[in-house]
Order: C-alpha cells, then structure tokens, then sequence
C-alpha cells in the first residue's frame, strides 16, 4: 500500500469508497470520487461540516497522487495547490491564490528535486502577469537573483544577483537610473 501525503493509502482496501468514510469522532471523513476522465480524487473533510479542506488528485488513477489542493484559511476555498509537475510523486511546487480572487498568484518550484524551492514568482499587483522573480540558482537556500517588473512593461525595471554567492547582492541593475536609489542619494 501507498500512503499519499495524510490521505491513506490508495488501494480499495482502505474502506474508502463511493459516499462517507466511517471514520472515528476524531478522524477525518475522506470521499473517494472517481471523474469519467479516468481520474480519482479523494476529499478530506475534518471537522464534519461536509466541506472539502484538501483534496488529493490522482489525474490518471496510477496510484501516485499528482496534486493536492487545501484550504488553508479555512474560508472554503481550495486555494492552495501542491503539484508533481514532473511525475516523479513528490511534491515539487506549490501555487497560491494570497489575495481570493480564483487565480493563483504566487508559485513556488523545486527544480532540481533536492525538496527545497529554489525559485518564487509572484504576481503582486494583481494584473495575471507575474512581477517579480526570486531564484536559488546555486541551490544553498539562499536567494541569488532577484528580478522585479515594477511598471508592467515585461521587462524588469530591476534586478539583483549574488553572483559569488556569499549572500550578499553584489550587482544591481537598474532598467531606468533616475530610479536607484542608490544614484539618488
């Protein structure tokens, strides 16, 4: 048997099927939903208010999750999303709707599989584009570039790298020089 990130194991012998689970006044209750896709989703309801707080994909039922939506606000919406963007089951980025709108707005990606983000972007000012860049690109757990596109134009009106990578941002670029502050002062 398989356990799936706190859903339980994805066999049917779980006792997890079509309806309710009858699960203990402690335990969450877990629905298993399978989509005419081919698909299998298992919901997790944990205070019995008959509303899902996170709910676990398996887009093509091989067993392996492939993503995990969750409320963690509580406001009963599924705004926060883990995926297996390379289909190696494990949890490798995770989106963010921050501000409720239906659109996620902040992505957090582990490119190299080594369990830590090495790369965030976001979309700060809440226009659908993202604004601003943050990478890992040695991958210490220490921010080496940071890219941000203020006006909206696409392109990064700023960017700062640690290029010897001692956690100190040693280049700055400006797009436009009346902005540094650096030149201002």
């Amino acid at each position: 048997m398989t356990e799936h990130a706190g859903f339980g194991p994805a066999d049917e012998d779980t006792g997890v099927h079509e309806g309710l689970n009858a699960a203990a006044d402690d335990e969450p209750r877990i629905v298993r939903i399978e989509g005419e896709d081919g698909s299998t989703a298992y919901a997790m309801d944990i205070d019995d208010d008959n509303v899902a707080h996170a709910v676990a994909y398996d887009d093509d039922s091989d067993g392996v999750i492939d993503r995990i939506a969750v409320d963690t606000d509580r406001d009963g919406t599924l705004e926060t999303e883990l995926r297996d963007l390379d289909g190696d089951g494990r949890i490798d980025s995770v989106f963010v709707d921050t501000d409720n709108d239906g659109d996620k707005d902040v992505a957090a990606l582990d490119s190299n599989g080594d369990g830590r983000f090495d790369r965030v972007v976001a979309d700060t000012d809440d226009d659908g584009v993202i604004d601003t860049d943050v990478r890992d690109t040695n991958h210490d757990g220490r921010a080496d570039y940071v890219g941000r596109d203020e006006d909206g134009d696409g392109r990064r009106d700023y960017v700062a790298t640690d290029s010897d990578h001692d956690g100190t941002f040693d280049t700055v670029h400006y797009d436009d020089p009346k902005n540094n502050p650096l030149a201002q002062a």
